[in-house]
């Protein structure tokens, strides 16, 4: 059941493959882009033809590689679906089935033994020392949802191929639009490669370690909008790690998420289906219990004696008041998806009517929490 023990004896191996290829095109970035710049001007459609490969490169590992084959968060047709692969591939990280299986143990032991990105040992092996190391053999029990699809067979079976393939046509395409054969090798691939790999690995990285948590303190994940700009999209990952199966990272109208409005456009021309979204009510009833383990770790280290005991009391009743009115609002809403219009509509009006009485109170409740999350987190020590 659980991999560790073989990820272990797999890490002691190093990949060649991979510690070539990523020190090779390391190397010769830094040797050649110094030499292409003081011998020649990059024009501006070498520019923008490199900026947006890496825009299509990073939307389909976030939409692709990530949300729709890793997690399964939404379904597309074939249109939809070579893109994903194609530009998933000119990415150059790994199969879909080396990656989903990867990415799906992360989560399984995530901060633990069997995590392969290893978030718990530091920054730069999470980021990128892990990849160098070879890893478990793909176990079909992690991917078998994915296995069966021919299209991702063909690509984890002649991946070495696919990847060469897709780089060099993109490659010779930049080339013959700008005329500019050492750009296009330069700029569109060497250095677009490092983008889109710096960019995406920032994810298993830094998306560990710098920002807050607001919907769950059991992981390392954490949210950052700086990291959800350079990975478009995936900054938000505490609330990715809290809630896996949503097709969205950034739930707010005003958080950066680009690979959700691909999703959401490709629904609306009938090339996704299926978006799955977390019930607004359980993230409301995750972020109340966030907020329960903040307020009464802050009360613990007060030494206030009785006011602090009283509190902490207003705190658990609180927030197991919202948490039962939140419960019984998802049984109403479920029990009216679930009744046939035609048949049951004295019920559901009654339904109706329920869940806005069940709705208000919880905004009054809410709005009581937030006044006691104020009152107790500005509660300071008592002084000697």
């Amino acid at each position: 059941m659980d991999t560790a023990p073989a990820e272990k004896k797999a890490s002691w191996r190093p990949d060649w493959v991979a510690i070539i290829f990523i020190g090779a095109y390391h190397v010769l970035l830094a040797a050649l882009l110094p030499v292409y710049l003081a011998t020649q001007r990059p024009g501006s459609g070498l520019l923008i033809g490199s900026l947006v490969l890496v825009v299509l490169c990073l939307l389909a590992i976030t939409a692709g590689y990530h949300r729709l084959y890793a997690h399964r968060t939404y379904r597309v047709k074939r249109p939809a679906e070579w893109f994903m692969v194609f530009f998933g591939t000119l990415a150059t990280e790994g199969s879909i089935f080396r990656w989903a299986h990867d990415h799906r143990l992360h989560h399984r032991h995530v901060d633990k033994a069997g995590d392969p990105y290893g978030t718990d040992k530091g920054f730069w092996h999470s980021h990128l020392l892990w990849m160098l190391k070879e890893g478990a053999p793909i176990d079909p029990k992690y991917i078998s949802d994915l296995k069966d699809n021919r299209m991702l067979q063909l690509q984890d079976r002649y991946y070495g191929l696919w990847v060469t393939l897709v780089n060099v046509i993109v490659v010779a395409a930049l080339f013959l639009i700008t005329g500019d054969w050492l750009g296009a090798f330069v700029i569109g691939f060497l250095a677009r490669t490092f983008v889109v790999h710096h960019c995406t690995w920032f994810i298993n990285s830094l998306a560990h370690m710098w920002g807050s948590k607001p919907y769950s303190s059991e992981h390392s994940a954490v949210n950052n909008f700086i990291l959800a700009i350079l990975t478009l999209g995936e900054g938000y990952h505490n609330y990715h790690h809290t809630f896996a199966g949503d097709y969205r990272n950034g739930v707010r109208w005003y958080q950066f998420d680009p690979p959700k409005y691909l999703i959401w456009g490709l629904s609306k021309l009938g090339l996704a289906w299926d978006l799955k979204r977390t019930d607004p009510l359980m993230i409301k009833k995750k972020l109340v219990q966030a907020d329960r383990k903040l307020l009464l770790s802050h009360l613990k280290d007060l030494d206030l004696h009785d006011q602090a005991h009283a509190f902490s009391e207003a705190v658990e009743k609180l927030s197991e008041k919202i948490s039962g009115t939140i419960a019984s609002a998802k049984a109403v809403t479920d029990k009216y998806r679930s009744l046939d219009r035609r048949q049951h509509r004295s019920e559901l009006k009654e339904l109706r009517m329920r869940f806005r009485a069940l709705k208000q109170e919880i905004q009054q409740d809410l709005k009581t929490w937030r006044h006691l999350c104020r009152v107790v987190l500005s509660m300071q020590p008592a002084t000697a």
